[in-house]
C-alpha cells in the first residue's frame, strides 16, 4: 500500500491581503468608538457640574431665606393655640424681637424669632434656635410658664420675657428699665392699643407720654390676625423697631358741660286800635361832595 505525503498549502496573497484590512478596520472601529466615548464625558462633565452647583445653590439660598411671614403666622397660630396663648401676642413679640427674621441675632446673644437666650433655650429643650418651628414652640412654652406665675398680668409678663424674673422681683413689678419699659409698651400696641394706653398710665403716670418732637418718621407692615399685614407706625427716625417710640399720652377729661335755663319766649305784641301804620319815608340822594 502506497503512502502520500500531506504538505501544507501555502496562503495566497488575496487571502492574507483580507485578514490584514479586516484587522485594521477592527483595530480602526475600536479606537474611534473609544474616542467617541472619551469626548461625551468630556462634554457631559461640565453640564453635570454646572446642574449640581446650581442646584446646591438653590438650596442654600432657599435655607439662608428661610420660611415666609404666612408661614410663620400659621406656625404661630398652631403652637399658640395649643398652649393657650393669644396667637397676636405671640406674633407681636416676633414683630419686636426680630422682624420675623428666624437668623436674627442680638448683640447680647439672643437668637431667632422669639429672640431666646441660649440658657432660655436649654431650658426649654430648643436644640436648634435657628429653627423656626423649635423657635416659636420654645418661645410660646416659656411665654406660657410666665404667664402662669405673675397670674396673666401682661405687663408684668413681658418685662419678666424682656428683662428676666430677677429683675422683676428685684422690683417687685415692672424695672425701671427704659429698654424694658419701652419693649412693653410696643409689644402692647400691637396686641391691645386700650392695654398699651392703661400699661403706659402704669408705668410713667397719667401724663406720659408728653415728650416734644415726636412725628411719624415711617411705617412698617406687622401682621398678626392673618396673613394679610396691618399698617403699625414708629415715632422717631432710624428708630428699626421702634424703640424710641414715645409713650402715648393720656386723653385729659372733657369739662363738664352746665345745664343753660329755658328761654322764656317774647309776648306777642298786639295792635292798640287807632294806630295807623306810617308809610315808609324815601331817603334823599346824598349829595356829592366837591373836589
Amino acid at each position: 500500500m502506497d503512502t502520500m505525503s500531506k504538505t501544507p498549502t501555502a496562503p495566497t496573497p488575496d487571502s492574507d491581503r483580507a485578514r490584514r484590512q479586516a484587522l485594521g478596520l477592527a483595530v480602526l472601529l475600536l479606537t474611534l468608538g473609544a474616542g467617541y466615548g472619551v469626548a461625551q464625558l468630556e462634554v457631559r462633565a461640565p453640564a453635570a457640574l454646572a446642574e449640581t452647583a446650581e442646584l446646591e445653590e438653590a438650596e442654600a439660598e432657599e435655607e439662608q431665606r428661610g420660611p415666609s411671614v404666612a408661614e410663620i403666622m400659621a406656625e404661630i397660630e398652631t403652637v399658640a393655640t395649643r398652649h393657650r396663648v393669644p396667637p397676636r401676642l405671640v406674633a407681636a413679640i416676633v414683630a419686636v424681637e426680630s422682624e420675623f427674621n428666624p437668623r436674627a441675632v442680638s448683640r447680647r446673644g439672643a437668637q431667632g424669632l422669639m429672640q431666646l437666650m441660649p440658657a432660655t433655650a436649654a431650658s426649654v429643650d430648643v436644640q436648634d434656635s435657628f429653627d423656626a418651628r423649635e423657635n416659636i414652640e420654645g418661645g410660646v412654652r416659656h411665654l406660657r410658664v410666665l404667664m402662669d406665675r405673675y397670674r396673666n398680668d401682661l405687663p408684668v409678663v413681658l418685662a419678666a420675657y424682656n428683662a428676666g424674673d430677677r429683675a422683676v422681683l428685684a422690683h417687685q413689678g415692672i424695672p425701671p428699665y427704659r429698654e424694658t419699659r419701652q419693649y412693653v409698651i410696643r409689644v402692647l400696641r400691637r396686641f391691645d392699643r386700650e392695654a398699651a394706653q392703661a400699661a403706659a398710665r402704669r408705668i410713667y403716670g397719667p401724663r406720659a407720654g408728653s415728650r416734644r418732637g415726636a412725628s411719624v418718621m415711617g411705617i412698617r407692615l406687622v401682621s398678626f390676625q392673618g396673613p394679610m399685614p396691618a399698617v403699625v407706625r414708629y415715632r422717631a427716625r432710624g428708630d428699626v423697631l421702634g424703640e424710641h417710640e414715645p409713650v402715648m399720652p393720656a386723653v385729659p377729661p372733657a369739662p363738664a358741660m352746665h345745664a343753660v335755663p329755658a328761654m322764656h319766649a317774647v309776648p306777642t305784641m298786639h295792635a292798640v286800635p287807632g294806630m295807623h301804620a306810617v308809610p315808609p319815608q324815601p331817603v334823599p340822594p346824598r349829595r356829592a361832595e366837591n373836589p
